[in-house]
């Protein structure tokens, strides 16, 4: 019973994300932020009091809960290259919303307090792979920056060639180049 609720709830989230990504896109997002009451109750969401912005990201908490515990278990290769194939099943949404995105400052900053959440999850892998110690705690850090810029680099190349090539590929494609400095110290101890 709890899964169907569950699906219901981001089944309803989904399109809640998908009226308010297309309200910004028609209207702008100035409409999205200062709804009138017959344009607010389209836009409600169940279990959740987001502010009009976060509208837009309605999926992201799921979407990062999922990526930790795929993290945990199946690793950063096979976990980078699922969230890659789950954004090019609705590819065509996806990049409407990194377009909304990039052209919207409020927008950018937005997803920029939310990627910290996604650093930190990094971040904490890494340091569950790497050396102790405060030498340890930089290098895990600096995986995780690492990480989160080339996953954000093969969405930004997926958007600007509409959808090709495919994201699962951009993402192989840039973690392959980053591999060789990621858990540098687990592979020594080898």
């Amino acid at each position: 019973m709890k899964d169907r609720r569950q699906d219901r709830i981001r089944t309803q989230r989904r399109v809640t994300l998908a009226r308010a990504l297309e309200r910004a896109e028609t209207e702008g997002l100035a409409a999205l932020l200062n709804p009138g009451p017959d344009a607010a109750a389209g836009l409600k969401s169940p279990n959740l009091e987001a502010q009009p912005l976060d509208l837009l990201f309605l999926d992201e908490d799921d979407l990062r809960t999922w990526f930790a515990e795929a993290l945990e278990a199946i690793g950063l290769l096979e976990s980078a290259l699922a969230w890659a194939r789950h954004l090019e099943e609705e590819g065509d949404l996806w990049r409407r919303r990194l377009a909304l995105n990039d052209r919207e400052p409020r927008l950018r900053a937005r997803r920029g307090e939310l990627d910290e959440a996604w650093r930190n999850l990094l971040r904490a892998h890494f340091r569950r792979w790497g050396a102790a110690g405060v030498a340890g705690e930089r290098i895990a850090s600096v995986e995780a920056e690492l990480t989160l810029a080339a996953l954000r680099g093969a969405e930004r190349l997926w958007l600007e060639g509409g959808g090709r090539p495919l994201l699962p590929i951009l993402v192989r494609e840039a973690l392959a180049t980053l591999w060789p400095a990621l858990y540098a110290h687990a592979r020594k101890g080898r």
